[in-house]
């Protein structure tokens, strides 16, 4: 058979297991270190500063027995405050069984990360909440 084959080396030549092309070098160089930025950038230290949250009631019907039930809908508005700039973020649970942020404590410490509408909190317990962001506010510096 004459001619490669894709993948594999010309004929008479043998393969060498671990070389790789100068090129798969540098895209696997430059992965890792976007990789790397991308995490160690992530979050920043801020401060929680209130957790507020609302009820509303709506009423979902059932068309084919047509009975009627009242669900109850949470909204939990997260305000944090990074540098002169407050982010409100607002997060809604969509299940019972959803997280609801209660072990949070106000005027802590928390770790944050800014991502273009959305606010991702660090939780107590090491995961993240993701808020959609609904409002910013500059702080004024103190005198």
């Amino acid at each position: 058979m004459t001619g490669t084959r894709r993948g594999m080396p010309p004929a008479g030549k043998p393969a060498i297991a671990g070389v790789y092309s100068p090129e798969m070098k540098r895209a696997a160089l430059c992965f890792a270190l976007c990789l790397a930025a991308l995490a160690a950038a992530s979050y920043q230290t801020g401060k929680l500063l209130s957790i507020t949250d609302s009820r509303s009631n709506r009423e979902v019907g059932n068309s084919q027995t047509g009975s009627v039930v009242t669900v109850t809908d949470v909204e939990y508005r997260l305000s944090v405050q990074v540098g002169y700039m407050i982010y409100v973020g607002s997060y809604w649970p969509r299940t019972r069984w959803s997280y609801t942020p209660k072990d949070f404590i106000v005027n802590d410490a928390v770790q944050v990360r800014i991502d273009g509408k959305h606010m991702y909190l660090q939780r107590p317990d090491g995961k993240e909440l993701k808020t959609e962001i609904i409002q910013r506010v500059r702080a004024n510096p103190a005198p």
